[in-house]
């Protein structure tokens, strides 16, 4: 190991090492390419499957809720997996769910046990969302770290737009064994990955932060550069001897510990806020239904649109890794969004005014491309944020210590979110049709405004001034000593009702209101003796 006597942060790409390179590849695509691909095999194949195994569309659509329902499974076990096993085998644990998962679906001899492997491979699917983009933001250095974080959005597309031309009829054919392969294909990616894990070693962030172990934590940056920097070793050293840290080895911050904290709850509130944007802009109904949308715009060939909108999809999120670092997250998120809500409003004006073209005759064969169009750019302006940018920027907003149950909560956020979305779209559109989009326009402008307000830059800024600045945001507008002033909570150390903020008054009063009121007591008469 070689540790060089200066900073080399413009050297980020030539300084990285080939196991870094290995590892990234074999994360994004053994864990995000899952996702896409789990995401959209089910579009070509559901007919196939029905035929094949006979069921109901009541049991059909039981399957194709399998995978968010076993990915808030998995997110769950991921977000203490990584913290207690570590990230890196919380990865190979999650490569058995993935591979079993994908092997029960290719040979599967009926539904159950088809249904079962869906299940399996959602599981993987939510911890991979999970532990992946953790151990990606952990390893990567700070210039690139957007970049590579992007990443995960980006293959994910790739693993959509895969899917989908190899389950197609004209790939898969008439024969039994067609289908069967397509749903194997992923366990040969999923083996590259645990391949490649099984050669590297933990992050350098988690062996000094949760193992306590510096010494390790340089051991393990030096596998994955090729020079290790003086500020990357200083660096590790503040995250070992951070507040949060500086307690005994393999001790993880508990959901109590994190809520109490001014700047793990700013981070967490940011990150759930993101997620909520995310699944709530409806981006899962425009995917999983953009035919009909398409069709009620009086698009000409919605098919087409359809893998038209796929591929700038693909582009955009390429775009989001170029720029992620040059641009700063903060704008792309924010820009992304923006474009969003322009599009919704497109797609709403069109379907209206087609619908209204179809009662009366006012012209309308505009609409067509404006919807084509829009959804161009809807999904332009996901992928430039809410798909790709928030993966990174969530990471970088997280301590060490809170991040891996942090990213646990906006993962289940977000799944659980896409299945709500997606069971009431239907009832949703048939009531408000062809008025649909102005409600998700609307609701994504909420959520611009306390995004714009809230959001800080990370691009380029290492871990220990990131979370610095996480917390000094946090003090500025601190949401629970709003609530506790609203609440009438009194406050330790100047008495009567709360005004100002202090992580140790709120942590007490959040998780036990008795040893809040001893405190307040101790302190009191700790103040009439020194007086």
């Amino acid at each position: 190991m070689e540790v060089s006597e200066k900073q080399e942060p413009d050297n980020s790409f030539r300084n990285c090492t080939a196991l870094f390179w290995l590892v990234t590849a074999g994360l994004v695509l053994g864990c995000s390419f899952q996702y896409g691909y789990a995401l959209a095999i089910l579009a070509n194949t559901l007919p196939v499957l029905k035929e094949k195994f006979d069921v109901s569309d009541i049991y059909m659509s039981g399957i194709a809720s399998g995978n968010p329902v076993g990915a808030v499974l998995g997110a769950v076990m991921a977000g203490y997996a990584a913290d207690l096993l570590g990230r890196r085998k919380a990865l190979l644990l999650n490569s058995v769910f993935l591979n079993v998962g994908w092997i029960l679906m290719a040979a599967a001899p009926s539904q159950h046990c088809f249904l079962v492997g869906r299940v399996a491979v959602g599981v993987g699917v939510g911890a991979g969302s999970v532990v992946a983009n953790v151990f990606l933001a952990e390893i990567s250095p700070v210039s690139i770290r957007g970049s590579i974080g992007s990443l995960f959005g980006t293959v994910g597309n790739l693993g959509i737009l895969v899917s989908i031309l190899l389950s197609m009829p004209q790939v898969i054919g008439d024969s039994d064994i067609g289908w069967r392969l397509a749903f194997a294909f992923p366990t040969l990616l999923v083996l590259f990955q645990a391949a490649v894990l099984m050669y590297c070693p933990d992050t350098p962030q988690y062996l000094a932060s949760i193992k306590q172990d510096v010494e390790g934590a340089v051991m393990s940056l030096s596998k994955f550069r090729k020079v290790v920097s003086d500020q990357e070793v200083n660096d590790l050293n503040r995250i070992y001897g951070d507040d949060d840290c500086s307690r005994a080895a393999d001790r993880v911050l508990t959901f109590r510990e994190i809520l109490s904290d001014s700047g793990h709850r700013l981070a967490l509130v940011i990150g759930v806020l993101l997620h909520c944007a995310r699944q709530l802009s409806g981006v899962s109904a425009v995917y999983n239904y953009a035919p009909q949308i398409f069709e009620a715009a009086n698009v000409s060939d919605p098919v087409l649109g359809t893998a038209e909108m796929g591929l700038v999809a693909l582009f955009a999120a390429a775009t989001a890794v170029f720029l992620s670092d040059r641009m700063g997250r903060r704008f792309l998120m924010i820009t992304g969004i923006s474009k969003m809500v322009v599009a919704l409003v497109g797609i709403g004006i069109s379907q209206t005014w087609y619908a209204t073209e179809r009662i009366g005759s006012y012209g309308g064969g505009w609409t067509g491309p404006v919807a084509l169009v829009s959804m161009f750019v809807y999904v332009a302006g996901f992928d430039l944020g809410l798909g790709t940018t928030i993966w990174v920027y969530v990471n970088e907003i997280s301590a060490p210590k809170a991040r891996a149950k942090t990213n646990m909560v906006c993962v289940v956020v977000t799944w659980g979110l896409q299945v709500l979305v997606l069971f009431t779209f239907n009832s949703i559109d048939k009531h408000l049709n062809p008025h649909t989009f102005f409600l998700f326009a609307g609701i994504l402008t909420i959520f611009l405004i306390p995004i714009s307000v809230m959001m800080l830059e990370t691009s380029k800024k290492p871990v220990h001034q990131v979370c610095q600045e996480v917390k000094e945001q946090s003090k500025r507008s601190p949401p629970i000593a709003v609530f506790l002033k609203r609440t009438g909570a009194e406050d330790p150390i100047n008495g009567g009702v709360v005004s100002g903020y202090n992580d140790e008054t709120l942590g007490s009063v959040i998780g036990n209101i008795q040893a809040f009121h001893e405190l307040k007591g101790q302190m009191k008469n700790t103040c009439k003796t020194d007086c």
